[in-house]
Formats: C-alpha cells, sequence, structure tokens
C-alpha cells in the first residue's frame, strides 16, 4: 500500500524540490531489503513552503500499522508541544 501527500507550510529553506515518486521508491526498497513486515512514514521540505509525506507499507496488517501510527503521532505531538 502506497500513500503520498504534499504538505503546505510556512518556513525559510530552499533546497532542491524532491520527487515524491523518488522517495516513496526509496521507501519501499528500504523495506523490502529489511524482509520483514513494517511501514514507514516519511517527511521532507521540499521548497520554502511545502513539504512532502509518504508512507509505504510492507506486508504489515492494517490494525498493526494503524496502532503504530497514533502511537507515533501522539509521541510526537507530547514531545513537539
Amino acid at each position: 500500500m502506497v500513500r503520498s501527500h504534499n504538505v503546505s507550510y510556512n518556513r525559510l529553506m530552499n533546497p532542491e524540490p524532491i520527487d515524491n515518486d523518488a522517495i516513496q521508491h526509496k521507501c519501499e526498497a528500504f523495506l523490502q531489503e529489511l524482509g520483514i513486515p513494517g511501514f514507514i512514514v516519511f517527511g521532507w521540505q521540499k521548497t520554502d513552503e511545502q513539504f512532502g509525506v509518504v508512507s509505504s507499507f510492507h506486508e504489515m496488517p492494517v490494525n498493526a500499522a494503524v496502532k503504530g501510527m497514533t502511537w507515533a503521532l501522539n509521541d510526537f505531538a507530547a514531545k513537539s508541544l
């Protein structure tokens, strides 16, 4: 299962834009190389006001991925806010 999304955000930075498909491919290759069920949600800054987000799931049960992403979101919010 593959998902990608662009997120706008106001920030001063000017990196070279990286294509979502290129990042998606690298995430999928990484999961394949590990050879175990897993998932990745990866975000990066594309332009001054835009971030990219991709996710990749490799043989991961949906309920386990949702539980893991819920934990990660709560952990991130608790440490960031």
